[in-house]
């Protein structure tokens, strides 16, 4: 969904936008303008100002413009210090492609009674002994992008996450180090609604 915003969602979603997360159709282009502005007058940040990916981090913060420059602010300083996970995301690359072909971050079809996606996550799908975390993330978080790129109603609903835990082995647990813990909490948080 590039350029201008064309909402993709039933009445039933939009009302439910309205009611949960502040979001005033009449109001909705004006908010965004005004963020892209804001994003314009910042030179550190080298953000896509889409009405799309605007609206998304709006949708996160309940149309709170203070809060969505605070966010915005932060998922952009996050990539810019997580290169690792953010840099050369070519999913035909050879070590990215065994790690999507594994099926680690499953987005199901569909969604919950709530009517929002789900996604399992296979934490011992790689081999802990020759696959880096930093691969693992930058593949999962290659599918969260796409994901939230293409699905709408998740961005007013949210996502649920399921972790599947089979075939979890010490070598697994010892690559989850209290930095990289931290870095993964801090990401999701500001890349979720």
């Amino acid at each position: 969904m590039g350029g201008g915003y064309v909402c993709t969602l039933s009445p039933e979603m939009i009302q439910r936008a309205k009611d949960e997360i502040n979001e005033d159709p009449d109001r909705r282009q004006q908010d965004i303008e005004h963020i892209r502005d804001w994003l314009k007058h910042q030179p550190h940040i080298k953000a896509r100002m889409d009405d799309w990916t605007i609206l998304r981090f709006l949708r996160g913060c309940k149309f709170s413009l203070e809060r969505t420059k605070e966010k915005l602010d932060m998922f952009y300083t996050c990539k810019t210090l997580c290169p690792e996970w953010y840099k050369n995301r070519d999913p035909q690359d050879k070590k990215l492609r065994s790690i999507l072909e594994l099926g680690a971050f499953l987005p199901l079809p569909g969604y919950d009674s709530e009517g929002r996606k789900v996604i399992i996550i296979r934490t011992a799908t790689h081999d802990a002994n020759t696959t880096p975390m930093d691969v693992v993330f930058k593949a999962t978080h290659l599918i969260g992008d796409v994901l939230a790129d293409e699905d709408e109603q998740s961005s007013v609903t949210g996502l649920v996450q399921v972790l599947d835990l089979h075939g979890v082995t010490a070598a697994h647990g010892l690559q989850m180090s209290p930095a990289l813990v931290k870095k993964a909490m801090i990401i999701w948080q500001v890349r979720i609604r």
